[in-house]
C-alpha cells in the first residue's frame, strides 16, 4: 500500500516529466532518480515550498520537514548544465550535480547571505526550467569507499561556489512554518550535521551496469 501510494503521488506531482524505471534495481542513485534526501542525525527530509525567507535573499526557503508524506520533500537528481547526465547515468564520487525541487522546479541554491536562526550560510531555492548558475552546483562526497553514489549511503553535499557543506540542525521555526527545521550551509565538514542520505524514492535503474561499483 505504501508503495501504491508513492506511486500515484509522484504521477500526480511530477506529470509529464516522469517516466517509470523498468529494469534491474542495484542500488545506485542515478541522474533524473527523483528522491527524498534525509538526514541522518533528525532524520527529517530536505524540503521546500513556494514560501520565501523573510530576510536575506527573500528567495524560496528550504527547510528540514519531519514528516514523511510530504510531496515538498522530493527532489530530481540533475547533471550540470556544462556537463549534464543522461537518465539512469550513476553518479561517481566527487561528480558536481544540481538537485531540482520537483514541486516548484527550482533549484537548490547558495550563496553569502545569512541564514535566518543560526547566521550561517543561506540555502534556498532559486531559478527553474531553463533558469540555473552556478550557485545550484553541489559537489556530492563520501566516505565509503564505493565508486558510485548509493541509496541510503552517508554522503556530504559540498556547494561548488562557497565551499559550504548543506547542513540541518533542531534549529526550528516558528509561523509561517511552526516545526521544520533550518537548512543552512556550514565550512566544517566533520560537523555531524551535515551528513544525509538518498531514502525513498523513485530510481531510475543504471545506464552503464557493467560498470564495477567498488574501486
Amino acid at each position: 500500500m505504501r508503495a501504491l501510494t508513492l506511486v500515484v503521488s509522484l504521477n500526480l506531482l511530477l506529470g509529464p516529466w516522469l517516466i517509470w524505471a523498468q529494469g534491474e534495481d542495484d542500488g545506485k542513485v542515478t541522474c533524473g532518480s527523483v528522491v527524498k534526501v534525509q538526514h541522518q542525525a533528525t532524520r527529517f527530509r530536505l524540503h521546500s515550498h513556494d514560501i520565501p525567507y523573510g530576510s536575506g535573499s527573500g528567495q524560496q526557503s528550504v527547510t528540514g520537514f519531519g514528516g514523511g508524506d510530504d510531496n515538498n520533500c522530493y527532489w530530481i537528481v540533475h547533471g550540470t548544465e556544462g556537463e549534464p547526465c543522461s537518465q539512469g547515468e550513476p553518479i561517481p564520487k566527487g561528480r558536481t550535480i544540481r538537485l531540482q525541487h520537483a514541486r516548484t522546479r527550482r533549484w537548490l541554491h547558495s550563496h553569502f547571505h545569512r541564514s535566518p536562526l543560526s547566521r550561517n550560510q543561506e540555502i534556498s531555492a532559486f531559478g527553474g526550467d531553463g533558469d540555473s548558475d552556478g550557485g545550484d552546483e553541489w559537489m556530492i562526497e563520501w566516505d565509503d569507499r564505493k565508486k558510485f553514489w548509493m541509496r541510503d549511503m552517508k554522503v556530504y553535499f559540498k556547494h561548488v561556489e562557497t565551499g559550504a557543506y548543506l547542513l540541518t540542525h533542531d534549529r526550528k521555526y516558528s509561523n509561517p512554518i511552526p516545526g521544520q527545521q533550518e537548512v543552512c550551509g556550514i565550512q566544517n565538514k566533520k560537523d555531524k550535521n551535515t551528513i544525509w542520505f538518498a531514502g525513498e524514492g523513485v530510481y531510475f535503474p543504471n545506464s552503464q551496469s557493467s560498470v564495477h561499483d567498488e574501486l
